[in-house]
């Protein structure tokens, strides 16, 4: 889901952080993103939802 509705490259998810996504803006931080750049892009709300039961499942 954050592949395609949160526009990231498969090697950005898999270097995602916890402390990388800003609930309250509704933001994910890419750091090192291609070019060696930080970028931002949107958290679609239709998945933080699921994001946030992940996250409590699995404890992070």
């Amino acid at each position: 889901m954050l592949l395609y509705g949160g526009g990231l490259r498969i090697g950005e998810v898999l270097n995602l952080k916890t402390s990388d996504i800003e609930v309250d803006r509704k933001m994910i931080r890419i750091r090192q993103a291609k070019g060696k750049k930080d970028r931002y892009t949107l958290l679609p709300v239709a998945i933080l939802d699921r994001l946030r039961r992940y996250l409590r499942a699995n404890r992070y």
